[in-house]
């Protein structure tokens, strides 16, 4: 048997795998065909840069001429593969130096331990390999778990009771004294010889001895090229027996099958039916066994959850509020018998379906891969929103290499605003969103902050400017020691990520750039103006009985002057306010009404175009005559239990007092006149 190393996603030609299997251009060939065909190894453009992700147009599915130069041939699997006599140690991308071959077989084996963790849960090594007719039973995968589980609980054993005389077991007084003759002494019987009942394993059990062959066989299977070794597993020689010695296939199943009816212990039943697996595919796969492996082409997925166990995380449904409080993550003050079973899902937005004009439920939603929060040494608790990416990220002659794509950008800047509600309920502190990658090993520096993604389009909205996104870089043997829980000191990662207080966001008029700060009020309130025609609409509908109605402002038009294309500038707290204080040209009267909120505890506004307003209006009680539309684009929000009244609010008097809280708020002052202000009461 013989093996070599192969690095995960480098480009190789037909003559470096041919040199490093030992065959002839025939044989390797047909290495290659069967590595393609099991979904291990692609052929791509060499045009394609190493190490980067594959999509499907990048990979070529016909044949290719032996050493092309325009073709290369890359491996997109992490593990061990079994192929005929030859064993391939495919190693992580991120693995570009090591000292000697021993180092990175001792990385390599870490590696395995880590894919081993994570097929506890989430299972990556599966029994049989390729699919329909190219599906082939994954013999080393089976073999492992056969070994594994002996080291871990030995052979299978079946108790057989005795009873016999004089032994070291129970004693059995019915049977000794119905029995036996007894030696009367003052009135006292004694028993010279006494029936006793044990327990003991039987050492010629069927099934026991079979279980024996077996591991001597996988055993025997795995122990070239230190196999063994690399799985941290020790060889067990347990018996000279050869399957050939209990019979032919049918028989050893049927053994097999009679005993599982016979046992009602689940680890044992479990065993059983492995090893009843591992005798029928041994015989019906004989042309096949020439191929099996242990790892995974996904192990981008084992990254991102060994990240998210190094940053804690608790975007799983286990982690209610309460238990958040409880670590003292959340403040106890905030948990209510309305949140406490809630969790971090329970909290993200979900896009509304209208059909018709009616809602359709739906379940999708936008999942952060980590969420984690954590108290800060000023005291605030940070959220932290990331994503563990495995991407060798670098740059190369001023280009961008290695990167994960804008989708991804734009969607860690989603979970930013889709948690909002969470940030507001909580009273969170600071923020930070950050991408995770691996760094190469040639990387001498320890774990660091290596870049952001500042973006303007995803970042800022109306006003307010999200916190840049951030890329850390991590040392994969980091991430490995704490996944597999032999390291727990986290908080120089945690450190590495700058955050952001949520209470100085950075907010910039999106027409003139300019950029003011913000100060959170007590209780948001809405206020508005309308044109002296639409107001006398909405208070006589309200007369009749009519108390809802939709309060709607300028989203997109073009300038006057300029005649540019313009976004109206929308006060960053307006999805926070509760009601709404209406008022018109006189500025005398006013009509007061409580504003729609999502699922997620967010005022509901929606973007429409001037047509399906217009229509809306039209086909309402509100329609008004000759009223035209003057912008491209509409907010619309809807207004309930609206009432008619002589003054603004409970303790607002006149609109005097009403516009002295207008300026009281300092980002009202960078809004357009007409548009929506926010009070503070």
């Amino acid at each position: 048997m013989k093996s070599a190393y192969f690095r995960e996603g480098q480009h190789y030609n037909f003559s470096g795998l041919q040199n490093a299997f030992s065959l002839d251009a025939e044989k390797t060939r047909s290495s290659i065909h069967t590595l393609k065909r099991y979904n291990v190894l692609k052929t791509v453009r060499r045009e394609k840069p190493e190490y980067s992700d594959l999509s499907d147009q990048d990979i070529i599915v016909g044949e290719i001429p032996d050493d092309s130069s325009d073709f290369a041939y890359q491996f997109t699997f992490v593990g061990v593969i079994l192929l005929d006599d030859f064993v391939l140690k495919c190693y992580p991308k991120y693995i570009d130096k090591y000292a000697n071959e021993q180092e990175l077989f001792e990385k390599l084996k870490t590696v395995i331990k880590v894919i081993e963790k994570y097929n506890q849960k989430e299972q990556l090594v599966h029994l049989y390999n390729g699919e329909a007719e190219s599906k082939v039973f994954n013999r080393m995968a089976i073999s492992l778990h056969i070994l594994h589980d002996y080291f871990d609980n030995g052979l299978y054993a079946n108790q057989e009771e005795i009873i016999e005389q004089n032994g070291d077991g129970e004693i059995l007084w019915d049977k000794t004294i119905n029995e036996t003759f007894a030696f009367i002494k003052n009135n006292t019987p004694y028993y010279l010889d006494v029936y006793t009942h044990d327990n003991t394993e039987n050492d010629f059990d069927y099934i026991r001895r079979l279980h024996a062959a077996i591991v001597t066989k996988c055993t025997h299977d795995l122990n070239g090229e230190n196999l063994l070794a690399l799985f941290d597993l020790e060889g067990a020689q347990l018996t000279n027996q050869i399957l050939d010695d209990f019979g032919d296939t049918d028989y050893i199943k049927y053994r097999l099958e009679r005993e599982i009816k016979n046992q009602f212990v689940t680890r044992k039943q479990n065993l059983l039916k492995t090893l009843y697996t591992y005798i029928a595919e041994l015989s019906s796969n004989q042309s096949d066994v020439s191929f099996s492996l242990y790892g995974t082409n996904a192990f981008n997925l084992v990254w991102e959850t060994a990240c998210g166990a190094m940053f804690k995380n608790i975007y799983a449904d286990s982690w209610t509020v309460q238990k958040m409080a409880d670590e003292n993550l959340l403040e106890k003050d905030f948990v209510t018998s309305e949140n406490k079973n809630r969790c971090i899902a329970d909290y993200v937005e979900r896009p509304e379906w209208r059909i018709d004009g009616e809602s359709i439920e739906y379940d999708g939603r936008l999942i952060p891969d980590i969420v984690s929060l954590r108290k800060e040494k000023s005291g605030n608790t940070a959220l932290y929103i990331l994503d563990g990416k495995y991407y060798l990220l670098s740059v190369q002659n001023k280009k961008l290499r290695g990167n994960p794509g804008i989708e991804d950008v734009l969607k860690q800047y989603a979970y930013n605003t889709a948690l909002k509600s969470f940030i507001d309920e909580f009273h969170i502190g600071e923020i930070a969103n950050a991408f995770l990658i691996p760094a190469l090993e040639s990387e001498t520096a320890v774990n660091q902050n290596y870049a952001d993604v500042p973006y303007w389009t995803a970042q800022h909205q109306g006003f307010k400017e999200l916190p840049t996104l951030q890329v850390i870089k991590l040392k994969p043997s980091d991430v490995w020691a704490t996944y597999l829980g032999k390291a727990n000191d986290t908080e120089q990662v945690f450190d590495l990520i700058q955050k952001s207080p949520t209470a100085n966001y950075l907010y910039h008029n999106e027409n003139d750039d300019s950029i003011i700060q913000i100060t959170d009020g007590k209780k948001h309130i809405l206020v508005g103006f309308l044109r002296k025609e639409y107001f006398y609409v909405v208070k006589n509908c309200i007369a009749s009985g009519i108390n809802n109605f939709p309060f709607f402002f300028y989203a997109t038009g073009i300038e006057r002057d300029s005649h540019k294309f313009i976004r109206y500038p929308m006060h960053p707290y307006i999805d926070s306010c509760t009601e709404i204080i209406l008022y018109t040209e006189g500025k005398t009267q006013f009509i007061r009404g409580k504003l729609t909120f999502t699922k997620t505890h967010r005022c509901k506004i929606d973007e429409i175009t001037a047509e399906n307003l217009k229509r809306m209006i039209d086909n309402s009680p509100l329609k008004m005559n000759d009223w035209e539309p003057k912008a491209k684009t509409y907010y619309v929000m809807t207004v309930e239990n609206a009432v008619y009244s002589n003054n603004p609010y409970e303790n607002i008097a006149d609109f005097q007092t009403l516009e002295s809280k207008i300026k009281e708020n300092g980002l009202n002052d960078v809004l357009f006149r007409t548009s929506p202000k926010v009070i503070d009461v």
